[in-house]
């Protein structure tokens, strides 16, 4: 699956699309997964009491993208993109809830749990205070997604708690110039 993930990327560096919301990368994606590999069933937003009974207990209920083979293996792929208004810190902790989500999903019999992230927000990648808290996760060339504490996190994120997940995921920053010639950057993860 991941494969198919990265041609989805490739397809757009070279046909360029316009990003404008999580939503519309999430559909864009969609579509691009039924159109190029019939084996594929596509569904969006889809309740994970719709895959598991009895339910775990998991950090979400929704999956952004659940796509199911001929064959009867599972994949899920979460999808984030936060825009240069966005509280960075907020969105970086909701990616790393992405992570635990998808790790609890993989614990239940999902065969492919990925989780992207594409934004314009430089505060990403080229922070100021990529050396301390949840910044230094994803500062730098690439991505190291693992367990934060509450002293990692600023203090309007405290009443949401920790994370803890069971491993380290890493990744590059790609880059993406969209049609309107905006610059994005985007990682894999492959939990």
């Amino acid at each position: 699956m991941r494969d198919r993930i990265q041609q989805f990327f490739q397809e757009i560096q070279q046909n360029p699309i316009e990003l404008y919301g999580e939503f519309g990368i999430q559909f864009e994606l969609a579509i691009y997964l039924r159109n190029n590999y019939n084996d594929l069933n596509v569904k969006l937003e889809y309740p994970t009491s719709r895959i598991f009974n009895p339910l775990p207990q998991f950090v979400k209920k929704e999956i952004d993208i659940y796509v199911e083979t001929i064959t009867g293996l599972k994949y899920i792929i979460e999808l984030k993109m936060p825009k240069e208004n966005c509280g960075t810190p907020l969105e970086m902790y909701g990616a790393i809830k992405d992570a635990k989500f998808l790790e609890q999903l993989k614990q239940n019999d999902i065969d492919g749990c990925y989780s992207i992230l594409i934004t314009e927000r430089q505060a990403f990648w080229n922070a100021h205070q990529a050396n301390a808290g949840i910044y230094q996760l994803f500062n730098g060339l690439g991505v190291n997604i693992s367990s934060i504490d509450i002293p990692q996190l600023p203090n309007f994120l405290h009443r949401k708690g920790p994370i803890e997940l069971d491993n380290i995921y890493q990744a590059d920053w790609n880059e993406y110039i969209d049609i309107t010639n905006r610059n994005w950057k985007y990682y894999i993860l492959d939990i």
